[in-house]
């Protein structure tokens, strides 16, 4: 007789909202370092899919450039997640970070599938506490790498020692929607 262990297949679907900080220094125009500045914080939303220890997370911020354009840019991730201690769980995803803008300022070349393709991809680490029966409250943090698929060197994977300290830190706010 063979026995196959089986796990059960256990699925949710987050959704929530998230305040950043950038650490990157190109975020702002300044030349001077600041320790910390407002430019650097962002508001946007995230959304978290997972279907046993898989996980595909989408997080972005959308701003209003005029009244015919909208900017986004977000992060399209992929990878596993971990619960730890029931009220844990630790997620390593990975994707490629997208700047994509719409409207009248839009270049028009440039469709939204070409900005993921050349996308640089961002490894991210996600904590997430369970503060509630629907409700989660995460911490991540994302660290860029200059892999993208257009160019596809794998060795550009791995993150230098400079690209940790341009990494975003984001706090995340999520209810459980299915």
């Amino acid at each position: 007789m063979i026995v196959l262990p089986v796990t059960a297949l256990e699925s949710s679907l987050d959704f929530g909202v998230a305040i950043s900080y950038n650490a990157a220094d190109e975020v702002i125009d300044d030349d001077r370092p600041e320790p910390f500045s407002l430019d650097r914080v962002a508001i946007g939303l995230e959304m978290r899919a997972n279907l046993s220890n898989f996980q595909i997370a989408v997080a972005g911020d959308i701003s209003i450039i005029d009244n015919r354009s909208l900017l986004f840019a977000g992060i399209f991730t992929m990878g596993f997640s971990v619960d730890m201690f029931t009220y844990l769980k630790l997620g390593l995803t990975t994707g490629p970070k997208v700047t994509y803008l719409t409207g009248s300022g839009a270049s028009g070349s440039d469709d939204f599938f070409s900005a993921l393709y050349n996308g640089d991809f961002h490894h991210r680490v996600m904590l997430d506490v369970l503060a509630g029966p629907v409700m989660k409250i995460g911490v991540s943090y994302t660290i860029p790498t200059t892999f993208n698929l257009a160019v596809h060197d794998f060795s550009n994977l791995i993150p230098h020692r400079d690209d940790l300290n341009q990494g975003q830190v984001a706090l995340c706010i999520q209810m459980k929607v299915i």
